[in-house]
Order: C-alpha cells, then sequence, then structure tokens
C-alpha cells in the first residue's frame, strides 16, 4: 500500500446547547501516517469520539484544516466526503452497527455492493476476508443468531473488505468479555499490521493502548 498522510493541524470543536458553548477539542494538531497504529485515550467525555469522528470525515469542526497527501479536505460537500469515506476508510464500532436483517456474509460484502461490485465477487471477496478473521463458518448467520465476538469480527471483515487505507475504530473491544477482547483485538492487530494499514482507535484498556506506536491522551 502507498504512502498516505493525513494531516490535521489546530483543530477546535465545541458543541452549543442551551445557547452556551461547550468546548470539546482545543487546537489539536496530528500527522497520521501509513501504518501507524494510534490509540486515543482519554476519560468519558474528553473527546476519543468527536476526534475519531473528525478524522473520518463524519463531523465538522469550528477551526483548522485537515489534509490527506497534501489535498485540502477541510471544505469538501457530503457528496465528496461520502466518495473520500468509501474510498479510504474502515469503520469499527463498539456496538457493531450489524444489519438484523442481513446474514454475516451480506453485513460483509454490502460495502462492496455500494461501491460498485457484482453480487458474485463482493460475496466472494467477503468470504475471503471473513477466512481470515475465522468467522466464514458463520456466514450465513445472522446477528443475533452470533455471540459478541463473532458479532464483532463480522464487523471488523465489513470495515476491512475494501482494502482502506484507515481504519477508524471507536472501543471495538468495549463489550466483549477479555477472553474476546484479546482475540478480536489480536486478529485486528495482525492483520492491519500485514497489510500496512492504519489503524486509529479510541479505547479505556490502557493494556490494547500500550501496543500502538503513538498514543493521544486527551
Amino acid at each position: 500500500m502507498s504512502e498516505s498522510n493525513l494531516i490535521l493541524k489546530n483543530i477546535s470543536k465545541s458543541y452549543y446547547q442551551a445557547n452556551n458553548s461547550l468546548s470539546i477539542l482545543k487546537d489539536i494538531s496530528l500527522e497520521v501516517k501509513s501504518g501507524d497504529f494510534i490509540a486515543v485515550t482519554g476519560p468519558s467525555g474528553s473527546g476519543k469520539t468527536t476526534l475519531l469522528n473528525l478524522v473520518g470525515l463524519l463531523d465538522t469542526f469550528d477551526e483548522g484544516t485537515i489534509s490527506f497527501n497534501d489535498k485540502d479536505l477541510t471544505n469538501l460537500n457530503s457528496e465528496q466526503k461520502n466518495k473520500f469515506r468509501r474510498n479510504n476508510y474502515g469503520f469499527i464500532y463498539q456496538n457493531y452497527n450489524l444489519l438484523e436483517n442481513f446474514n454475516a456474509i451480506e453485513n460483509v460484502a454490502l460495502p462492496l455492493i455500494l461501491n460498485g461490485y457484482n453480487k458474485d465477487e463482493a460475496t466472494q471477496r467477503a468470504e475471503n476476508i471473513m477466512r481470515v478473521f475465522t468467522i466464514d463458518d458463520r456466514s450465513l448467520h445472522f446477528p443475533n443468531s452470533l455471540s459478541g465476538g463473532e458479532q464483532q469480527r463480522v464487523a471488523i471483515s465489513r470495515a476491512l473488505v475494501n482494502n482502506p487505507k484507515f481504519i477508524i475504530a471507536d472501543e471495538p473491544t468495549g463489550n466483549l468479555d477479555s477472553k474476546n477482547s484479546d482475540l478480536v483485538f489480536n486478529y485486528l492487530k495482525n492483520y492491519v499490521e500485514s497489510e500496512k494499514m492504519t489503524l486509529i482507535m479510541a479505547t479505556h484498556d490502557d493494556e490494547l493502548a500500550s501496543k500502538a506506536n503513538k498514543r493521544i491522551d486527551l
């Protein structure tokens, strides 16, 4: 995978409640390079999810700039942001966010279909990535018949099936017991390293955060 640099400069973000401004992030700068594993830590309410949403172009900021390989992303419109996300990001959430009416392999194949792949090719690629995460034997099961660890491996497979440059993971093991947490995290970390992807992960878990090569404590 080619070198990819994502740069945030002097980012500030506030929310407004009852005409009062609440500052969440102030003058944050961050350089993200290909192959980085960045852990974002801090107590609840410190802005971890907000920072991930800004990196992932899911939210807007008040001040600052964001660029990718010297291309300014700050003022992209919604359609341009959607296209950039589809081509460059994979998202993993604590609550899995699987579609209940789709079985596992359909959930994994969906990003490919949205990007124009035909159903057969999307299904084959989905099956391949599910095999990496040893969840292919559950491909026809619906989310409500999967354990938490299995659901998260399906969700990770979905996030990675497009071979994204950046993985944005918000407390990806937060709903798992320690055994499943270690299993899922090790699968994710090993695959991301092998493919030279970039992982940006918010976590409360100091042990997981200690394995990152960069750490941001908010």
